[in-house]
């Protein structure tokens, strides 16, 4: 008794968690109860809850999955037999009548999910107390469907759709998967074990069921299935036997067929000799609830560390974006300048290389900013790198003599001996001068982009509050980035022309060093 309560308390919490939706952040556990289509999930999940509650048809009926959160009331609080449910949707509303719980699941799946059987990963979330059901949190999940019904809103790829559902269930570590098989199958070409398997290939958190046990082949029984002696599971399999479709038909209460049930395993002349803890399913509740109790109170404290570590991002990102922006008109003008002056100055005292106290607090922001070399340094680097392949070697490295002489001879005319025309010079130097043409254009395209790189990272740290206002302000700044590239571009060709096309003779280390003119 006192596990069952330790139970409810867990559960408890875990569901608080759900419903203000931490579960789209951080993963909650749960039960899958997964398989091919027509295999019994839903008529296993309503021998579990004990109540007659589930949409009923030929072909594909749980088109969304259902998420059910059972919750046991003490008879002592709640004397006979009570049960109602409530949907997440409709909180406010108390169905009594289980028929008319099974008419608002078709009516919810229809809503989103078509009338025409289609199939949506869209849960319904249901909660159900009753005296007679368990505590646990089940999740019913369309079954795989492997051929798309003729006429239906159902895809080609119906089985991708239907098995890439059950894999965003149970790839989940936190998700205990109950693989629902029918005795009459092949465990070797069972789904459902196929994706235990492959999520869980060590077992820890699989059980397997084995469904329809009744209607087996004469002289054939799942004892070996039972016993897992041919596809073993750490935490084994429980066989169930549930209601015929005509006892659905003839609406037989749940709670019937279970005592029926227990007859009959215990009067099978096999499995009334099998160990305890292997058929029936009473078996499989308690087997269920103590492996979810073992499995949240394994998980909770990662959950909870998980849940605090959430918390400090949060509040840090809180404190980031700072107080509430003011209302009145003024005030916010005053704050929208007050950014772009910061915005200005940064930028500029980053250039300059210029340690600015007041912006600290943004630069702190920065991504990358603590290893990174400043804005004017990254520009100097990209300055003085741009020649550094051309300064390594002289201008005559790649010429022989005779190519020497052979430009004196063609540009000598009709000149003196002795006196080369500076034409020869001119020919022999400026093929080596055109070769800056394009890396002087190429170093104003990679300073354009560095200031723009620059100019991204202090619009996020600046106007972190206000990602428009910094999509505005970045806009503006690339736009005059782009026009004063253009502008520099020009200059730079301008002067690489003009020094590629004369000839200047003043410099004096040429003077000193190789001119005839000063002694």
């Amino acid at each position: 008794m006192e596990l069952y309560e330790n139970l409810r308390s867990l559960i408890s919490v875990v569901d608080e968690l759900r419903d203000v939706g931490l579960q789209h952040y951080i993963s909650l556990p749960r039960i899958a109860a997964i398989g091919t289509q027509s295999s019994g999930k839903s008529s296993l999940i309503e021998s579990i809850v004990g109540m007659d509650f589930l949409p009923r048809g030929g072909g594909v009926v749980t088109r969304r999955p259902l998420e059910l959160r059972l919750v046991h009331l003490n008879t002592q609080e709640y004397p006979g037999e009570q049960a109602w449910a409530v949907f997440d949707k409709i909180s406010d509303k108390k169905f009594t009548d289980f028929d008319l719980v099974r008419q608002e699941i078709e009516r919810q799946t229809d809503l989103v999910a078509g009338a025409n059987k289609g199939i949506v990963n869209d849960p319904i979330i249901l909660t159900v107390y009753a005296t007679g059901a368990p505590d646990l949190t089940l999740i019913d999940l369309p079954g795989i469907t492997r051929v798309p019904v003729k006429g239906s809103d159902q895809t080609e790829d119906v089985e991708k759709l239907t098995r890439d559902m059950t894999m965003h269930y149970v790839n989940d570590p936190r998700t205990i998967i109950l693989a629902v098989l029918p005795a009459n199958q092949d465990m070797s070409v069972s789904d459902s074990l196929h994706v235990a398997r492959m999520v869980d290939p060590q077992g820890h958190r699989s059980i397997g069921v084995i469904t329809k046990i009744d209607i087996m082949d004469q002289g054939t029984d799942a004892a070996r299935m039972l016993r897992g002696e041919d596809v073993p599971l750490k935490l084994g399999y429980v066989g169930v036997k549930m209601r015929s479709q005509q006892d659905i038909m003839d609406k037989k209460p749940v709670q019937d067929s279970l005592k029926e049930e227990k007859a009959w395993f215990e009067s099978h002349r096999v499995y009334g000799k099998l160990p305890p803890g292997m058929v029936g399913t009473p078996v499989l509740i308690d087997k269920l609830t103590q492996i979810l109790f073992k499995h949240i109170r394994r998980f909770l404290p990662e959950i909870k560390k998980e849940i605090n570590e959430k918390r400090r991002s949060v509040q840090d990102r809180l404190d980031e974006l700072g107080c509430g922006v003011p209302l009145g008109e003024g005030e916010r003008v005053q704050v929208m300048w007050t950014l772009v002056t910061d915005y200005c100055e940064m930028f500029k005292n980053t250039i300059r290389g210029k340690y600015d106290r007041k912006l600290q607090r943004y630069m702190c922001n920065i991504p990358g900013n603590a290893s990174g070399s400043s804005g004017g340094a990254r520009i100097r680097g990209i300055m003085n790198d741009f020649l550094i392949d051309y300064m390594d070697a002289g201008i005559t490295k790649d010429m022989s003599d005779d190519d020497i002489e052979r430009a004196i001879r063609i540009h000598e005319g009709d000149s003196l001996p002795g006196f080369p025309s500076p034409d020869t010079f001119e020919f022999l130097a400026l093929p080596h001068l055109q070769k800056i043409s394009i890396p002087s254009v190429e170093c104003v395209h990679n300073v354009a982009a560095a200031l723009d790189i620059l100019a991204q990272r202090m619009c996020h740290a600046v106007f972190r509050r206000f990602p428009k206002m910094a999509e505005s302000v970045l806009g503006m700044t690339q736009n005059i980035i782009q026009e004063q590239k253009d502008a520099a571009r020009i200059i730079v060709e301008q002067q690489v022309a003009c020094s590629i096309g004369y000839l200047f003779t003043n410099d004096p280390e040429y003077l000193t060093e190789h001119g005839s003119m000063e002694p």
